[in-house]
């Protein structure tokens, strides 16, 4: 199960993307910057998420709000 610390992560990667339409890297390194973390951890955290969960229906709905060609 995600969770709420895994979920928020996610849904600010989604929120990020949605107001900035920025490429994956900028779109990490600004949730990074907000929550105090580096990109590497960010990315890891995405990577461990896919990973876990890619089956998981709060995963998915979550990552559907991003684009396809972001890796994770």
């Amino acid at each position: 199960m995600v969770t709420p610390r895994e979920e928020e992560l996610l849904t600010g990667m989604g929120n990020c993307f949605a107001a900035c339409r920025a490429t994956f890297e900028e779109t990490v390194e600004m949730v990074a910057g907000n929550r105090g973390l580096t990109p590497d951890a960010v990315r890891e955290t995405l990577r461990s998420l896919r990973e876990r969960f890619q089956d998981d229906p709060t995963y998915r709905r979550l990552r559907g709000r991003l684009p396809d060609e972001f890796p994770f």
